[in-house]
């Protein structure tokens, strides 16, 4: 008797649960583009699920564009996009047991902002520069207000990326370097004057067109965060 391809499910979350390890043997490849699942019946089995929660999640994938239901002919698996590769990476991250060492994070922060910045400053619009100085303006008035400038600090950040208008750039940043960031962030603050000297160098050479400007503003702005994690006993 063949092996089946799909694990049952625990009781928890059943929905989610369905949906994200259909999406997982898709990514993995498990599930071949162009391939049909089997039918309804057979795969709520297989999974240990009801009909009900299994339509669900095929709804949700089918939404993203993940899967084609077509009815009398089945459900299709349909060529992988970005988004959903950035998705599946941005699960991956989530699930695993340990934490995410902070010094990892600043590493890698390291190599991927000073390149948003960049890539922002090349693809930057009149609006997006009308947003930003709007951000920047926001933070010169919260400098004596930690909690309020440290959350448009992180506001800041993600509206460059999302400038950049790449995937990858946007979901990292709003899904995992944002919500780690946050929890330093809770424990304090470093010099905001500081801080708020080195965006606005950052903005003036977005605003500038300057690419490499921009990139060296960043890299300035990291060593000031670094700085602050050593502060807080982050060595």
């Amino acid at each position: 008797m063949e092996e089946k391809k799909f694990p049952r499910i625990g009781t928890s979350n059943l929905k989610t649960r369905v949906y994200e390890l259909l999406l997982d043997l898709i990514i993995e490849g498990k599930l071949k583009v162009g391939e049909m699942l089997p039918s309804e019946r057979v795969l709520a089995e297989e999974l240990g699920v009801s009909r009900t929660v299994l339509r669900e999640a095929i709804k949700s994938l089918e939404t993203r564009g993940v899967l084609t239901v077509t009815h009398g002919k089945g459900i299709k698996v349909n060529p992988a996009s970005s988004s959903d590769i950035s998705h599946a990476f941005m699960m991956y991250l989530r699930r695993q047991d340990q934490e995410v060492p902070l010094l990892d994070l600043f590493e890698f922060r390291r190599i991927v902002e000073p390149e948003i910045a960049r890539l922002a400053t090349k693809k930057a619009t009149r609006d997006d520069i009308a947003r930003l100085q709007k951000i920047i303006d926001r933070m010169r008035e919260a400098i004596g207000t930690v909690d309020q400038f440290n959350k448009i600090d992180l506001e800041y950040h993600l509206e460059l990326a999302k400038i950049t208008r790449n995937i990858f750039f946007t979901t990292i940043m709003e899904e995992l370097i944002i919500p780690i960031r946050q929890s330093i962030v809770a424990t304090g603050g470093g010099d905001n004057e500081k801080v708020f000297r080195e965006h606005f160098e950052v903005f003036k050479k977005v605003k500038e067109k300057d690419h490499e400007g921009a990139s060296s503003a960043m890299v300035a702005s990291l060593k000031t965060s670094r700085q602050i994690l050593r502060e807080h006993g982050i060595k």
